[in-house]
């Protein structure tokens, strides 16, 4: 991050605090029918092939708000994708204040876990985060209901890019060089989010 991403805090929404980015749409139709998230869910798992390939390595965050005694643990969703996971392929640490630089309740936990893009049932993650505010809908990344505030990002350490679905709505590709993710904004620019279509495109030219 340091030496890539210089200044960067990993945190929602990255589009707009980085330089080389593009917002995705994954919305079609109404979110009270199945068509939904299934079309939520492709266009996700399609974008998500076109910036990682199989042998890509990618750092896994994880990250959770901290309440009281709350932890990440071992049996979350999140941990249950990722194939041949142990216990101690996983680095855990703290952060505070995040999203406030006045609040000290702003705390959060993160796990780190280094892998590769194939060892990871992406398509199971990306349709758990889209199902955050659509409870009971499974599968989900926790059971808490309408409190969840877990957040994922994937680190493509090859390429040297951030994905981030943040929810249903859509999702966040950065990069430290524009030419890394200039083949991902042509092949899905009918996907582009409207409202940030002319800054990203004025990016690209």
């Amino acid at each position: 991050m340091k030496k890539n991403f210089k200044g960067l805090k990993l945190r929602v929404p990255l589009f707009y605090n980085w330089a080389y980015g593009i917002r995705f749409d994954l919305q079609v139709g109404s979110t009270t029918s199945d068509d939904y998230f299934e079309e939520m869910t492709r266009r996700a798992t399609t974008i998500f092939e076109s910036a990682f390939n199989t042998s890509d390595d990618v750092f896994l965050i994880l990250r959770d708000y901290k309440f009281r005694r709350r932890k990440i643990r071992f049996s979350n969703y999140a941990f249950k994708q990722l194939k041949n996971l142990k216990k101690a392929d996983i680095g855990y640490s703290k952060e505070s204040r995040v999203y406030n630089p006045n609040d000290y309740l702003d705390l959060t936990n993160l796990a780190i876990v280094k892998t590769t893009a194939g060892e990871i049932n992406y398509s199971n993650l990306l349709m758990a985060i889209g199902h955050t505010d659509f409870w009971p809908r499974q599968p989900r990344l926790d059971d808490v209901g309408a409190l969840s505030c877990k957040e994922i990002y994937f680190i493509n350490i090859t390429k040297n890019l951030i994905f981030n679905m943040y929810d249903d709505r859509g999702i966040d590709i950065i990069a430290n060089d524009l030419e890394t993710i200039r083949p991902i904004f042509t092949s899905h620019n009918a996907w582009i989010l409207e409202y940030d279509r002319e800054q990203i495109e004025k990016t690209f030219e």
